[in-house]
């Protein structure tokens, strides 16, 4: 299903790691925070951000498989 949904994106470089879908933009802060203290923020950048992308439910989880586009 494509979808706008919040994504909690890691970056390296500017270059997109990694992405996880968060319920909500406060879920997404909250987990950012955590996961900024356990990094070298010189090097790695997370972001929370709406996105329009592919996502599934699997195992009663969704999940994004894609990012499509960033939303402004």
């Amino acid at each position: 299903m494509i979808e706008i949904v919040v994504a909690l994106i890691l970056t390296v470089q500017g270059n997109i790691l990694e992405h996880t879908y968060k319920e909500k933009l406060s879920d997404c802060l909250k987990s950012k925070r955590i996961a900024e203290r356990e990094v070298n923020p010189e090097r790695i950048k997370f972001i929370c951000k709406k996105v329009k992308a592919e996502t599934e439910i699997y195992m009663g989880a969704k999940k994004i498989v894609k990012i499509l586009s960033m939303t402004k």
